[in-house]
């Protein structure tokens, strides 16, 4: 939490002083695409959800990308979000803003918020992943959990990346030094509070509602962008196996996109979305969407 931001803070200093060059912001968008596709397709769809089946490189691909963000490990990060659906906005929800749950005055509710974003990981009632309960299918996976016992490795190896690319690139140190603020600390700190501010605490607050569920999730079309299709948050508790989130054709979904264009190409099988009449079953009436 501390470290990339407080990275972030001496990246907008260095841009006011030297500004940022080209290759830092490629550095920066493909890096920041490439570690949330690996959360919201490997970590989320994939693994947490099982929407879908991949090969064994493919899946090493998308674990070791997801770890790279520096979210948490994978057995863990699984077992936390099953433990979320289980439990959604409830008072046994690891992170949910809900005032239900935190209280309803001004104060209560932004206390909710503080706690949805950020405070709940350091809760360790709230930390607590209990991945024997919620995780035991991938516990008995052993590539993931030999990639669960590399994290720190793919961190470090996120932030290698984009550095090394920027030295190669200006022959120079510095640009190394450049590509890993931008492409490896900046991104990291992006990736993480588009999920824990956008994912976990606006997409339990704000938005709207098309579909049934027992909780509080909403849709956000800003979130959505952010993080590549899961702002369709309220989509996704209604139908959370599906390997489409964005169900209405105006809604955007990238991670959808690469999971068609897997498919096409025979990299990933058995892919689950609703179908037409059970998205119309879920469907609020007019009076209570919103």
């Amino acid at each position: 939490i501390v470290l990339p931001a407080i990275g972030t803070v001496y990246a907008a200093r260095l841009w006011s002083t030297s500004g940022i060059s080209d290759l830092d912001i490629g550095l920066l968008v493909c890096m920041y695409v490439f570690t949330i596709l690996g959360v919201e397709l490997g970590y989320h769809r994939y693994l947490t959800h099982r929407s879908l089946k991949a090969g064994s490189p493919l899946t090493a691909l998308l674990i070791i990308a997801g770890s790279m963000a520096a979210q948490g490990p994978p057995i863990w990060w699984v077992a936390i979000h099953r433990r979320h659906h289980v439990h959604g906005d409830q008072t046994r929800d690891p992170h949910t803003p809900s005032a239900a749950v935190h209280g309803r005055s001004l104060g209560r509710r932004l206390a909710g918020a503080w706690h949805a974003h950020i405070g709940w990981m350091f809760r360790p009632e709230c930390t607590a992943a209990h991945s024997t309960r919620y995780a035991r299918d991938v516990l008995g996976d052993k590539q993931i959990w030999w990639i669960d016992r590399y994290y720190w490795g793919w961190i470090l190896l996120g932030l290698a990346i984009p550095a090394a690319i920027g030295g190669l690139f200006t022959a120079s140190w510095s640009g190394a030094w450049t590509g890993f603020i931008w492409g490896g600390v900046v991104r990291m700190f992006l990736g993480q509070h588009a999920l824990w501010l956008g994912i976990v605490t606006v997409c339990h607050l704000f938005g709207t509602r098309p579909f049934k569920s027992d909780d509080d999730s909403c849709n956000n079309v800003v979130v959505a962008i952010l993080f590549l299709g899961d702002g369709w948050h309220n989509n996704h508790h209604a139908f959370p196996t599906s390997a489409k989130v964005g169900l209405r054709w105006w809604e955007v979904d990238m991670t959808w996109w690469v999971i068609s264009a897997l498919k096409r190409l025979g990299l990933v099988w058995d892919v689950k979305v609703p179908s037409a009449s059970s998205i119309e079953s879920k469907l609020c009436s007019p009076s209570s969407a919103r």
